[in-house]
């Protein structure tokens, strides 16, 4: 299939929805619309792109395939309770669930609590409706196919205004669970006003294991002045379930994004991170781990562009890669003319365990001016051979020693979560996958049978 007949299936099926709409709310209309309008130009300038993603998470291949669309918004099914043996058991936070592609909300968060009010996209207050075009207006892309396709089959999504500094972070759990193939267009707009902090924590579950599923994911990020966030994103589903993931975010002045971002179990995973610096003293971090093996695939990318002056950005990324597994990692730090003092780094680490496992990295910088400090590797390589045959001679058989080394190699990435109960709780997480102890999704599969309504 061609890449103008793999989206266009959507438009033309989008098609017959707007003559029968009853979706609800501006904010989602006006993203409906947008892309509608959008795309017939973006899929024809995708033809003649070079595209830097791996070839099985180009967007044309990911959309391809004959997936069910919940074009008509039915309301979706799911185990609520059973979803939360998947989740951070230990973590106390406010918890929001979205199965397929349908949305659960506490009364609480609605109504504002703690310094934080979150809304269903289709149930914005009328005083917040510019604020929420204000903001999708600054993270819009009128050429990423991926993410207009989210806006074309997006039937609702959810809004979080962080206004103060909550106690609990924000835990949105996405449930798939369907009898047959789907694509579940899911999105998230944070909004920090200035002088805020907040901890949002995304968790990506199945339910139904043997079904296929294309996840299109898309966060718009916010930041104003002063304003801090921590965002967590921990991918744990099933080698069924595939996912397109674009965050696009904009920082104010002495803003701070915190990004980690954790592959433990899935099937193909793209994900593009586009963060814009457009005030001075900005800080930026970015970390992430995968573990893959059999047939997995996870591709990170991260368009990072400082356009302001005495911006900090610090770029963490590692993968260990097993059996057929195949890693992609592109990054480019861009430094506008104008942006002076800007100290960026950026670091690409991957082990390869066996011979047919595969990973590609193309760390980029672009600078444009003067009075910077810049550096950016990659490196690719297998487990120290003298570390393990030390470790064999203490008595430590060569499959611990590989998982201790392993989870040695990954450890500093996990020491990036500032939220202490998570971070303990990623440390075990790791662990469990190192040691080949089946994820919670395939645990939880067998008792998420009951239904309960998430409406």
């Amino acid at each position: 299939m061609s890449a103008a007949e793999a989206f266009g299936q959507y438009l033309e099926l989008c098609r017959a929805r707007r003559e029968r709409s009853s979706l609800r709310g501006e904010a989602v209309r006006m993203l409906n619309d947008e892309a509608f309008r959008a795309l017939p130009a973006a899929i024809e300038a995708y033809r003649g792109k070079s595209l830097d993603c791996l070839a099985s998470c180009r967007p044309d291949v990911l959309f391809a395939p004959d997936y069910g669309v919940n074009i008509d918004a039915l309301a979706m099914y799911a185990d609520v309770a059973a979803s939360f043996r998947c989740g951070i058991p230990q973590l106390q936070s406010n918890l929001v669930v979205v199965a397929n592609d349908c949305i659960h909300i506490p009364e609480h968060l609605a109504g504002g609590t703690d310094g934080i009010e979150v809304y269903r996209l289709s149930e914005i207050p009328a005083s917040l409706t510019d604020e929420v075009a204000d903001v999708l207006s600054r993270t819009a892309d009128s050429r990423n196919v991926a993410m207009l396709l989210n806006g074309l089959l997006l039937n609702d999504g959810i809004y979080v205004r962080i206004t103060g500094t909550p106690e609990r972070p924000l835990q949105i759990v996405n449930i798939f669970r369907s009898d047959m193939p789907m694509l579940t267009a899911r999105r998230i707009i944070v909004h920090g006003l200035s002088g805020c902090h907040g901890q949002v924590l995304l968790c990506d579950h199945s339910q139904s294991p043997e079904v296929n599923h294309l996840n299109s994911q898309v966060a718009d990020i916010v930041l104003e002045r002063d304003a801090h966030l921590e965002l967590y994103d921990i991918e744990e589903s099933c080698a069924s379930t595939h996912r397109v993931f674009n965050c696009n975010t904009v920082q104010e002045e002495a803003s701070s994004f915190n990004v980690n971002t954790n592959f433990l179990s899935g099937g193909t995973s793209s994900n593009t991170w586009h963060i814009d610096t457009v005030g001075p003293r900005t800080e930026t971090h970015l970390a992430g781990l995968a573990i893959a093996s059999q047939d997995q695939t996870v591709d990170n990318r991260v368009i990072l562009r400082h356009s302001s002056t005495y911006a900090l950005s610090r770029q963490l990324f590692k993968y260990a890669l097993y059996d057929n597994a195949h890693g992609g990692f592109g990054g480019r730090i861009i430094v506008e003319e104008g942006a002076e003092y800007t100290d960026a780094a950026q670091t690409d680490r991957n082990i390869i365990v066996g011979d047919t496992a595969h990973m590609e990295a193309s760390p980029q910088l672009e600078i444009y001016c003067d009075e910077v400090k810049c550096s950016h590797g990659a490196t690719t390589g297998q487990l120290d051979e003298r570390a393990l045959f030390y470790m064999q001679t203490r008595g430590i058989p060569l499959d611990t020693a590989r998982r201790m080394l392993t989870q040695a190699f990954m450890a500093d990435v996990v020491e990036q979560v500032r939220c202490e109960v998570l971070r303990q709780r990623l440390h075990i997480l790791v662990e469990k996958r190192l040691s080949g102890a089946p994820g919670s999704c395939e645990k939880c599969a067998g008792a998420c049978h009951g239904q309960t309504s998430n409406e």
